[in-house]
């Protein structure tokens, strides 16, 4: 736009000029050849009209174009000022007061004044102390077990089975895993259930307690001795495969354990 404006002048200049050139070629020409330049005379004239009214005409839209934008610059001005003075109010920045002295006397008229009517106990109260003290008080939280009493548990039901009692033995284990079913005798308790079921020739459920022990407690040593004992249980049925492949895998799992020596012997007499 502004290449425009500064080729105003020259372009008013240069449609002079043709037009005196135009007029001097006509002045030495035939008629038909004057026609013709007084027609590309009056056409150059209407471009050039032409032309000063689109300028015009995008002036004025300019003009309009920055008044709107002087507008919305000062409406977002005001705007933005709004929102510090909101954002400085709600952060608390108000000019904080001066410190003020204080002495050390005591300075009772900061207490709230207390009437006599609120100094003495109204009568509506006094049923409520009577009810509170009255009432019973909370029942006490039940005692957790010593780990005495847990270990008394277990011996219990391991002394029964030593004894050769392994129905009542097998009882008293079972007690014991449901009160305490994640203490560290647990996988003891499994492994001598499997031996109750065992010493009653109920092979099959003394496979599985052992199974319990082997599965659930992998590292523990009682986990030697479930293998062990299983192998001896499928060799009873007469399985002597699954004998032989308990022992393997004992002697692969455990071959410093205690039932790692007398595995060898059982392996080597069935073959394995």
């Amino acid at each position: 736009m502004k290449f425009l404006l500064a080729a105003r002048p020259v372009l008013l200049t240069a449609c002079v000029l043709a037009a005196v050139v135009l007029a001097g070629c006509a002045a030495k020409s035939d008629p038909a050849v004057d026609g013709s330049a007084e027609w590309r005379l009056r056409s150059l004239e209407e471009s050039f009209l032409q032309f000063q009214e689109a300028q015009r005409s995008q002036e004025d839209r300019l003009k309009h174009l920055e008044s709107r934008l002087e507008e919305r610059l000062k409406r977002l001005e005001t705007e933005l000022e709004e929102v510090k003075a909101q954002q400085t109010a709600s952060a608390g920045l108000a000019p904080a007061e001066p410190p003020v002295a204080r002495s050390p006397e005591p300075r009772p008229w900061t207490q709230p004044p207390v009437s006599a009517s609120s100094q003495t106990p109204s009568k509506s109260a006094a049923p409520a102390l009577k009810s509170s003290s009255a009432s019973k008080p909370a029942p006490a939280p039940a005692r957790a077990p010593s780990a005495k009493e847990i270990q008394n548990a277990y011996e219990r039901g391991l002394k029964l089975v030593l004894a050769d009692k392994p129905g009542p033995g097998r009882d008293a284990l079972k007690e014991f895993l449901a009160r305490y079913p994640d203490n560290s005798l647990t996988p003891n308790a499994l492994y001598w259930i499997g031996e109750t079921w065992y010493a009653q020739k109920d092979y099959t459920q003394a496979v599985l307690s052992f199974k319990d022990v082997t599965q659930k407690y992998p590292r523990h040593p009682k986990a030697s001795a479930a293998l062990y004992k299983s192998a001896l249980a499928y060799e009873a049925t007469g399985d002597k495969a699954n004998a032989v492949f308990y022992l393997k895998a004992l002697l692969d799992e455990y071959p410093r354990s205690e039932e790692a020596s007398p595995a060898r012997v059982k392996l080597k007499a069935l073959g394995g």
